[in-house]
């Protein structure tokens, strides 16, 4: 590494790091205050734009393709690259997320995802399993989108890993509409960048600083065509929707 490049990184850390715990900071109070004031929809709605501030403090170029206003009620499934897939997502559109339980015991990021309601599992857990599909169920039918990432686990991005088929069941049994979702993570050349992938025995801590350091990454998200599950198999759906997302991020 070049003195260069290691002062230019040190003085994006010494910007931003102290932003992002004022913002950070702001997301707590926020919650705090309108918890108990404004219902689930409204909480999200204020959240998205929050989470569009979150990206431009962190460089973070927002590109959105496809998006369709009329995406209520829809169980979107995308390829999960990153801790930092949810934010973006979430700066799309007002939306629930499927998430594992450990994250609810993260410092603020928990807060947070519990108050936009997020939905946990636990993945040990079958009568996990049994409330969240019940969960989803309600969400989907009172008109709720909810987002899942059906891998189950985070990649390099370079492929898309076999999906749970039996998270689809919530969407087939409500003869719902799903829509594939996916995000490539490029950098200022356009190029697929490593930076935001969280995997393996990497810390949320770690994942971050390689955002931080960096002077520009691009974020695209595409929604594709939706898929009506009616009349579809749990298994049907999920091959279908992996297909629609492999297709689109390798063509």
């Amino acid at each position: 590494m070049s003195l260069i490049t290691y002062v230019q990184q040190y003085l994006r850390r010494f910007v931003k790091y102290p932003v992002l715990i004022v913002f950070l900071m702001s997301g707590i109070l926020i919650s705090i205050l309108l918890f108990a004031f404004y219902n689930i929809r409204l909480r999200r709605i204020i959240a998205k734009y929050w989470f569009r501030c979150l990206l431009i403090i962190l460089n973070l170029k927002l590109e959105v393709k496809g998006f369709d206003k009329e995406l209520e009620g829809h169980f979107l499934v995308a390829n999960h690259i990153s801790w930092l897939d949810i934010p973006v997502i979430s700066a799309c559109v007002p939306i629930c997320f499927l998430s594992k339980s450990e994250i609810r015991q993260w410092p603020v990021i928990g807060f947070l995802a519990s108050f936009v309601g997020t939905i946990f599992i636990e993945r040990a857990s079958r009568r996990s399993l049994m409330q969240v599909n019940q969960n989803i169920d309600m969400s989907l039918r009172d008109g709720h989108s909810v987002c899942v990432f059906p891998e189950g686990t985070t990649t390099l991005g370079d492929h898309v890993s076999t999906f749970h088929a039996s998270i689809f069941q919530p969407v087939v049994a409500a003869r719902g509409k799903i829509t594939p979702v996916t995000i490539r993570y490029l950098d200022k050349k356009r190029v697929r960048s490593n930076c935001p992938v969280y995997v393996g025995d990497m810390t949320l801590m770690r994942s971050l600083d390689q955002i931080v350091i960096e002077p520009l990454l691009i974020v695209e998200v595409t929604f594709l065509t939706t898929i009506d599950a009616n009349n579809l198999s749990r298994q049907s759906a999920s091959d279908l929707s992996r297909t629609r997302i492999s297709t689109n991020l390798f063509k």
